[in-house]
C-alpha cells in the first residue's frame, strides 16, 4: 500500500492499492458511513427519445459513495465497496466499486489512531520480502504463502513412489516430483513477487531437493532457505511459522508476531500468570493501568467496536499497546474463542 495524499484536516487519505494484502487492510479501514471516492465504470442513463432503446455503454467516471458494506473476495483478488452515490452522476443511486491491484481510493472519514497505525503497518509491510513456505517430505509438498492476514494455502504436490526393490524407478519418480515442485514454485514466485522461499521438512528429502535445484534451477536455488521441522503437510507449514523462521528470514513478519503473542498469552493464562481475557476482565485491567499489550480480534472490532472502544482508549492512555489480531489464522481464532479480547499485563489485578 502507498499513501498518495493525506489531508487529515478534511479527513481525507488517498491510497494506492498494490497487493492482495492491501485489500485485507482496507477491509478493516473502510467502514459503513465512510465516503469512498474512486474512478469507476458506470453505464450512462438511457435516452428516452429512441424508438429502439439500446443497452447504454459503460464509461469511466469519478464517483463518491457513502459506504454501506465491504466485501473482501480473497480468492478473486478484489475488494468490493457497496453504497449510495453522494457525488457524481446519478446521486442517490446504488453503486459498487470493484477494486483490484493498481486501483486508487480516497477515503473520507473520522480517522482514529488504530486506522492510522494500520496504514503505517500496511506501508511498512509492502517493503518486506514476501515468503513462500514449502513443507516437504518424501511423499508430498505442501505450499503456502505468508500474507499479512495469515497463511494462504496454495495446494499439495504428491510424489508417486515406486517399491523399495526398484531404486531406478524410485529415483526417476523423485526427480519428476522435484521438477513439478520447482515449476510450481517458480510460477508462484513470479505471480506473487516472492523474494524468499523456505523449504522445510523431516529427513533428507529437503536436502536432496536443494541439490536438485542447484543443478537444474540455479536461480530458484538462490532464493531457497532450508529448515528442519518434524513433519510435512499442513502441520509442517504451521511448525515453520511457530519456530519463527519466517520472522528471521523476512526481518519482521506480522503472522509470526501475532502467533507468538497469542502463544505467550496462552502460556500466561495456563500458569495463572500476567494475562487476562474477556471484555469485563480486560476492561478492569485497563482501568487500573495494568495492560501492557492488549490483543483484540479483527472480527470483534467488526461486530462490536462500540463495546470495546472505551477499553482500547483506556489502554492507550496508560501507555498500553493495542494490537489487532487477524482471525484468518489459527492464533486469531484462538483469541476469538477467548471472547476476542485479551491482555498481557504489567502486574496482576
Amino acid at each position: 500500500m502507498r499513501v498518495v495524499r493525506k489531508d487529515l484536516k478534511h479527513g481525507k487519505i488517498k491510497l494506492a492499492v498494490e497487493t492482495l494484502d492491501d485489500f485485507w487492510h482496507l477491509q478493516h479501514l473502510v467502514e459503513p458511513g465512510d465516503i469512498a471516492t474512486s474512478l469507476t465504470w458506470r453505464r450512462e442513463r438511457e435516452t428516452i427519445d429512441k424508438i429502439r432503446p439500446e443497452r447504454p455503454e459503460k464509461r469511466r467516471v469519478m464517483l463518491s459513495i457513502k459506504v454501506e458494506s465491504v466485501e473482501f473476495h480473497r480468492h478473486a483478488n478484489r475488494l468490493r465497496l457497496l453504497g449510495t452515490i453522494v457525488k457524481g452522476p446519478d446521486v442517490g443511486k446504488h453503486h459498487s466499486f470493484s477494486l483490484e491491484p493498481g486501483s486508487a481510493l480516497t477515503i473520507t472519514k473520522t480517522w482514529r489512531r488504530e486506522h492510522l497505525d494500520r496504514i503505517r503497518e500496511a506501508v511498512r509491510a509492502s517493503r518486506r520480502p514476501r515468503v513462500l513456505l514449502v513443507a516437504l517430505d518424501d511423499v508430498s509438498a505442501e505450499l503456502a504463502l505468508v500474507r499479512q492476514y495469515g497463511l494462504d494455502a496454495l495446494g499439495t504436490i504428491s510424489c508417486a513412489r515406486a517399491g523399495k526393490r526398484y531404486a531406478v524407478e524410485r529415483d526417476a519418480e523423485e526427480r519428476k516430483f522435484f521438477h513439478k515442485l520447482a515449476q510450481a514454485m517458480n510460477e508462484i514466485i513470479s505471480r506473487e513477487s516472492v523474494r524468499v522461499a523456505i523449504v522445510a521438512g523431516p529427513g533428507f528429502t529437503k536436502d536432496s531437493f536443494a541439490a536438485f535445484l542447484r543443478e537444474k534451477y540455479p536461480k530458484l536455488a538462490t532464493m531457497v532457505r532450508r529448515d528442519d521441522v518434524s513433519s510435512g503437510g499442513r502441520a509442517g507449514i504451521y511448525e515453520i511459522v511457530r519456530r519463527g523462521f519466517v520472522e528471521r528470514v523476512s526481518g519482521e513478519d506480522r503472522l509470526s508476531l501475532e502467533t507468538s503473542l497469542v502463544e505467550q498469552l496462552m502460556a500466561e493464562i495456563a500458569r495463572g500468570g500476567l494475562a487476562t481475557y474477556g471484555k469485563t476482565e480486560v476492561g478492569r485491567a485497563a482501568s487500573l493501568g495494568a495492560v501492557e499489550k492488549l490483543l483484540v480480534a479483527d472480527e470483534l472490532l467488526r461486530i462490536d467496536r462500540a463495546g470495546v472502544e472505551g477499553t482500547l482508549e483506556q489502554a492507550r492512555r496508560t501507555r498500553g499497546e493495542v494490537i489487532v489480531i487477524s482471525t484468518e489464522h489459527d492464533a486469531g481464532r484462538q483469541l476469538l474463542a477467548l471472547g476476542g479480547i485479551a491482555a498481557l499485563l504489567r502486574f496482576k489485578t
